[in-house]
């Protein structure tokens, strides 16, 4: 059953794969070089506005995007086993896994803004009280 579904919809799952993995190493990169929305980056927002808007996504994605990166080898796995007959399937295979590991790096940096954020803080507040 399971089979006849990757089988069928290859093509289906490899863009919806492609796509996801895409938007999300793109939003990464943009939020990334977005250094005032840091500060809504896995927090409540006070304020509501674009930054806030765009660091709460980033959230939302950066927990699911978690959740993926553990089970996506399992999912890539039963993808290439089912998949190794068709043509030109071992190239989208290792586009994914490009992709696969590329948000790994982008969950990385996403992990790194709030701690870098709270050094910041640490910093400037140190500042003030001395």
């Amino acid at each position: 059953m399971l089979e006849n579904f990757i089988f069928k919809n290859w093509k289906a799952l490899f863009h919806f794969q492609w796509i996801s993995f895409s938007l999300f190493i793109v939003l990464t990169i943009i939020y990334y070089w977005d250094k005032t929305a840091h500060i809504y980056f896995n927090q409540n927002p006070d304020t509501i506005n674009s930054q806030s808007i765009f660091s709460l996504l980033m959230t939302y994605l950066f927990i699911s995007f978690i959740f993926i990166t553990i089970l996506y080898p399992i999912l890539f796995l039963l993808q290439a086993y089912f998949i190794q007959k068709k043509e030109m399937a071992s190239k989208k295979l290792i586009l994914l896994f490009a992709l696969y590991l590329l948000s790994i790096v982008s969950l990385f940096s996403l992990y790194t803004i709030n701690n870098s954020h709270s050094y910041t803080k640490r910093f400037i507040i140190a500042i003030i009280l001395n």
